[in-house]
């Protein structure tokens, strides 16, 4: 198995607590999301380390079974997504920078060696790297 990173950054005018307050509502992900996408919460509020999420979206509908694994307010937040391709871990940091957000997102995927050379020849670049950053570019249009 191969570990496929991808990270993003996106500076924002926002306050950190409130940019993690908006980023860990898995709830509100379809409002800046790069592609099509449905979450439902699966566990009651509040949000924590272990709440679990489902969602629906992405290229070809995927199915995913979302669990919160990190949730530490206002400067951390992550999660880990199933599917039948694996576990996609998604993390976020927070950090105050001029006045804003400075908030990074890193992306990262355990595939088989094939698929991951698939995956960086094909398809992160055609789709992967456009959803990705739509969805910063829909992020800092909230907080302009």
């Amino acid at each position: 198995m191969t570990k496929v990173t991808n990270t993003s950054r996106v500076m924002l005018k926002a306050q950190p607590v409130e940019v993690f307050a908006y980023v860990s509502d898995l709830t509100r992900h379809p409002e800046w999301s790069g592609s099509p996408l449905k979450v439902e919460a699966l566990t009651p509020d509040p949000v924590g380390v272990g709440s679990q999420y489902r969602s629906i979206g992405g290229k070809g509908n995927r199915l995913n079974e979302l669990r919160v694994t990190a949730y530490e307010p206002p400067t951390r937040f992550g999660f880990v997504a199933k599917d039948q391709m694996g576990d996609v871990t998604h993390e976020f940091t927070f950090n105050a920078q001029d006045g804003g957000t400075l908030m990074l997102r890193k992306v990262t995927g355990t595939m088989p060696l094939m698929v991951s050379i698939l995956f960086r020849g094909f398809l992160y670049p055609m789709r992967g790297k456009p959803s990705m950053d739509k969805a910063m570019a829909n992020l800092k249009a909230k907080w302009e």
